[in-house]
């Protein structure tokens, strides 16, 4: 009996300590949480987007476009690599549909800022344009694959090839870094395994660790916790941002070229054990030119496709393989330094956030309908308080090009019943951009997707 007067008197005290231990603190934000990972077909309903390469000085400046097909608050928060330093943090609101941006020299003038975007509801997106010295811009990132391929990046002499590797989490990271070019693949021991510490980044380059590849694909796989990568390619005074893929058997790309930019070329990176299989569609304002070239890449290896030969000024393309691959763009010339990866499917809607001319900028839509049937789209411009629509007709197997209009403008939204690609360019003084679109899928679409306004 004594025993368990003795038990019940334990068990008592136990539960008493417990109502008197205090409260376990409250998760840090960001604190244990995973992305799901599915891979780069998934809805742009995700609450948080990423963007690595963010960065304000004293000679350049970000502008971060945010565009929401719903009302929604969003949170800016840009992480100071230093142990216990609080985060520079902004807010924002865009309407729905509608689109909003910050200039990041209102926030911190830090020089790099990488940082991410919360969004109360969506569909959402988001990208940044750099501007001063240079011209570069691309999205942001709500979701990525389980391996990040970048193709189109060279070191030959006078380019740089910088990985960036942003960890925006409080646990440290792990990544394994691999490449093959020209020559075959490239021995990166030293980058098998790589640590990004918590709410930090970690730039690697490329100029000296691999001297003189004309077309070099970096992979990045993560091992532990998770960082975003983005790749910067700098030729002459200009430098581009892009970020990595996964792989696709389809691969569009409705912009290729624009003025100033004399070698434009398609890069396809093939990492499989075998050979592939590919063929090239081309587009321009008169037509399409299918099968216009076929090429058969070796395992492991890139393929660079110089587009110097094709006439048509405005010209897009449907990349297609016989095994999943990587694809890119990339173009140099007087006008600056260009690159971003391709589309790897069709959407019926596509958010193109901060897509605006400032000053003496300017910038286009392109809008590529690689099908047989024509195509109606309502391309709605996205301000701060309204939104004005215009109708196009995409014929079949063509590529339209749509000037922007200076003023409010934040943004595009362009909806259509029939599936088709989108991408945008931005052309300065310092340098050019290429951007591609951000697809909502139908499944994530749901809510003033219409884009109410008047007519434009």
């Amino acid at each position: 009996m004594k025993r368990v007067l003795l038990l019940v008197a334990l068990i008592a005290m136990l539960a008493a300590a417990a109502l008197l231990s205090p409260p376990e603190p409250p998760p840090e934000p960001l604190a244990g949480l995973i992305i799901d990972r599915p891979g780069i077909e998934s809805p742009v309903d995700a609450a948080i987007w990423y963007c690595p390469w963010a960065q304000s000085d004293g000679d350049r400046d970000s502008f971060i476009g945010m565009a929401s097909v719903k009302d929604a608050e969003a949170d800016l928060t840009f992480p100071v690599a230093i142990p216990g330093e609080p985060p520079d943090q902004a807010q924002a609101t865009t309407p729905g549909p509608g689109a909003a941006g910050i200039k990041l020299s209102d926030v911190a003038q830090r020089g790099d800022s990488p940082g991410f975007i919360e969004f109360s509801d969506g569909p959402s997106a988001a990208a940044v344009v750099v501007t001063g010295d240079i011209l570069s811009a691309d999205d942001c990132v709500a979701i990525g694959p389980d391996e990040w391929f970048f193709a189109g990046g060279s070191t030959m002499t006078g380019e740089r090839l910088v990985l960036r590797l942003f960890n925006p989490f409080p646990e440290t990271a792990k990544v394994s870094v691999s490449g093959f070019s020209e020559i075959g693949v490239e021995a990166l021991g030293d980058l098998r395994s790589v640590s990004i510490n918590p709410r930090s980044w970690r730039d690697i380059s490329f100029e000296e660790l691999l001297r003189q590849r004309e077309t070099l694909v970096i992979s990045v796989r993560t091992e532990e916790g998770l960082a975003i990568p983005a790749m910067s390619w700098t030729s002459g005074s200009d430098e581009a941002w892009w970020m990595g893929t996964g792989l696709s058997t389809t691969w569009e790309f409705p912009v290729l070229r624009d003025e100033g930019l004399d070698t434009s070329s398609i890069v396809v990176a093939n990492p499989s054990n075998s050979e592939v299989e590919v063929t090239v569609d081309l587009f321009s304002e008169e037509g399409a030119e299918r099968g216009a070239f076929s090429f058969t890449i070796p395992a492991q290896s890139p393929l660079r496709i110089g587009l110097g030969e094709v006439d048509a000024s405005v010209v897009g393309a449907l990349v297609t393989a016989s095994a999943p691959v990587a694809a890119s763009v990339v173009a140099v010339g007087a006008g600056g330094t260009a690159a971003t990866a391709g589309l790897p499917d069709q959407e019926r809607r596509w958010l193109l956030p901060a897509l605006r001319t400032v000053g003496s900028n300017t910038a286009s839509l392109w809008l590529l309908n690689s099908g047989d049937e024509s195509a109606s789209v309502t391309i709605s411009v996205l301000t701060a308080g309204s939104t004005l629509n215009s109708k196009e007709i995409l014929e079949p197997g063509t590529i339209h090009r749509v000037p922007v209009e200076s003023g409010n403008v934040l943004g595009y939204m362009v909806t259509s019943t029939d599936r088709f690609s989108a991408a945008w360019s931005i052309i300065g003084r310092h340098g050019t951009a290429f951007v591609a679109g951000i697809p909502v899928p139908e499944s994530a679409a749901g809510g003033g997707g219409s884009g109410e306004g008047s007519d434009g």
